[in-house]
């Protein structure tokens, strides 16, 4: 590929815009779980900012997660060993806490969890 102004431009444009709305390091919370969590606990899927490819790095990460929300209600459901996930029940207190992690974590969404799905009943 040849490198042209116009190529550069773009380039370096879309880069400007993406830094100057902030949406590298902006933490995406779902509104359903804002509005769950006003009412009691739900149950949350967190994605981090934190390599899958490092095993160590995904520890540490969601340890220091964990850490900071030691002193809420929170409960751990499942760690994830190869994905920057945690599976864990929160209330209001700990999305808060969540809320101030936009270095760890990028996003927090509701754990819907679905019955497998078993065909149609069966005709008789």
């Amino acid at each position: 590929m040849r490198w042209t102004p116009t190529i550069a431009i773009v380039i370096a444009l879309t880069g400007a815009l993406s830094a100057a709305s902030g949406t590298e390091d902006r933490l995406v919370i779902d509104p359903d779980v804002r509005a769950a969590a006003r009412g009691g606990t739900i149950r949350v899927i967190v994605e981090l900012r934190a390599p899958h490819n490092d095993p160590s790095a995904l520890r540490n990460a969601q340890d220091e997660v964990l850490r900071r929300l030691a002193g809420t209600a929170t409960r751990l459901a499942r760690r994830y060993a190869t994905a920057p996930f945690l599976a864990i029940e929160i209330d209001a207190a700990a999305l808060a806490r969540l809320e101030e992690m936009p270095a760890l974590v990028m996003r927090v969404r509701a754990d819907d969890i679905a019955r497998p799905y078993e065909g149609p009943a069966p005709r008789r």
